[in-house]
Order: C-alpha cells, then structure tokens, then sequence
C-alpha cells in the first residue's frame, strides 16, 4: 500500500484513480489504511486488468460456470438488476469491445490504442448467477468489465467500514471523483467537462447530504486516437459497441451506486434529462440540461 498522506485528508492511489477520505480530525492513520487496504482486496477481486482477479477468472472461462466470492455474487446480481432496470443501457459485459477499442490496460499503466477501430457491433452478452452454487458464468465470447460499478460499489462498503469505526462528524468517501457523504452534509463541487487538468473548474457548487452520492460519467477523463484517426473513449455504447456521445452527466442519489449507473445511463443518452427522476446534469457540445429536481441540491 502506498504511503497516505494526511491533515484532514487521507489520500492514496487504487482502481487507477486516487482515493481520499475526508474527515475532522478523528479518523486516524490505523483506520485509514485498513480502509486502502480494503479497497486493494476488493480492486484485486474485481479489475479486469490484474490477471488473478475473480473478473479475469471468469473472462477466460466465458460459457462456463465459475466458482467466485459471495462478495463478487452481490455485485455481479447488482449488475444483472441494473441492466434489465436500464433496458441494457448499462451493460457491465463491454469488456471484449474494451479491448478491441484499444483499452487493454489501465491508463496509468499503458495509453490506449489500437491501429484499426472495430465496426459496429451491438453489445448483447449475459451473465448467469448461481447463488446456490456460488458460480457465474458470461456468455462465451463476451468480457466483463466491473469499471465504474465496481468502484462505486467499493466506495459504498468503505463507507460502511468508516461509519462502524469511526465518530467522526464529517465523513466524505472520494473515490477518484465520484463521492459518498458517509456522516454530516457538504458542500461540493461538479466538475465541468472538458478541465481535465489538475486544477479543474467547478460547473456547479452542490448540497450532498449524508448518505447521499453523487458520480460523474463522461468521455473527457478517458479518450485516445486510435491509428486510423478515430477519436475513442472508454465510454462504450451496448447498442452499437462504439463510444458513446461526447457527453458528460452528474447524478446524485441516495444510492451512491445508482448514482454512478444513472450517470453512465444519462451521459449515453443524454435526451432523457427531461425525465430523469434524479438531480442531475449533463453537457452535450458544450451546452448544459438539468432534471427537474437538479435545484433541489444546488447550493446557494
């Protein structure tokens, strides 16, 4: 584990982001590292790019049942809830489209590229979960690829961990950019897209109250050129295995990991701002739509 470093602030480096908790002054250095510690099992367990992960496990085993943690069984049913609930809008099995695209290795590790972008191709795999068993098995073929989902799944059972071990008045989770308000209420900012730089700009100033989550999805953090001039991002359309619009989308809810697949859902078609139950926010070409209930979290 990396070295934290802290005030009121623990910082380190995991899921190819950096992770931060926030606190008043009563959450000591023994607690934050069994919490770094935590989100490395968990990373270890579900990255697609770590060759011993139970994700890679059941890659190489495509069409066949796998045996896996009750950990990764409750994230893996999530997904299956998620994307029925979404009509296949969020679809965790986009890794073989991933890679063909050129994402093959985390961006710390490796830049992406591939010298021809595939065609179009829509994204149609299944998973199959045996809770009785303990198995799961994707359809032979298709790869999956826990990305943001699992991050915000992480960030959810840290706040656990810290609301058990902890006393501490204001409590906030930051997981590489996607929040969770674990105790008291604050005040934070949305990036705006396109400030990808170290000091980026805020869009908006917003109220998230305690248990609240709030994440961002988008093209800007995660795009490359592929060698045939094709401009890609890791944001992958299930209906056409192509990256998505050039869209940025913020949700905030009381489940931090709706907030993260809403916001996935939100930046792949950003016309259904309108109806959108959640506060959230999205950017298209530079121009900004919000919910109908987007005011309710502004901060004044």
């Amino acid at each position: 584990m990396s070295t934290l470093v802290s005030s009121t602030v623990w910082e380190w480096p995991a899921t190819g982001s950096t992770w931060r908790i926030f606190h008043s002054g009563a959450v000591a250095f023994d607690l934050a590292r069994a919490a770094a510690e935590a989100v490395d099992r968990d990373e270890r367990r579900w990255s697609r790019f770590l060759p011993d992960s139970e994700v890679t496990r059941i890659n190489s085993a495509a069409g066949h049942p796998v045996h896996v943690s009750r950990e990764t069984l409750e994230l893996l049913e999530a997904c299956t809830m998620w994307a029925d609930r979404t009509g296949g809008v969020f679809q965790p099995l986009v890794g073989g489209a991933m890679v063909a695209w050129g994402y093959r290795r985390g961006f710390r590790v490796q830049s992406p590229f591939a010298a021809a972008s595939p065609a179009r191709r829509p994204l149609d795999g299944r998973m199959v979960i045996d809770r009785r068993r303990g198995t799961a098995r994707i359809t032979a073929g298709s790869r999956l690829d826990l990305g943001g989902i699992g991050k915000s799944w992480i960030a959810v059972r840290i706040a656990k961990l810290l609301l058990q071990r902890s006393d501490d008045p204001q409590l906030l989770v930051d997981a590489g950019g996607d929040l969770v308000a674990v105790r008291g209420d604050h005040i934070v900012d949305v990036e705006a897209p396109d400030t990808a730089g170290e000091c980026p700009s805020p869009a908006a100033h917003i109220h998230l109250r305690q248990g609240d989550g709030v994440a961002t999805s988008g093209y800007g953090r995660r795009q490359w050129t592929n060698g045939d001039g094709r401009v890609a991002h890791h944001l992958l359309d299930p209906a056409t295995g192509t990256p998505g619009p050039l869209s940025h989308a913020t949700v905030v809810s009381a489940d931090p990991v709706a907030a993260d697949v809403l916001a996935k859902v939100l930046a792949l078609r950003p016309e259904r701002i309108h109806s959108f139950p959640e506060p959230a926010i999205v950017t298209v070409d530079g121009r900004q739509q919000v919910s109908r209930r987007w005011r309710e979290v502004v901060a004044e």
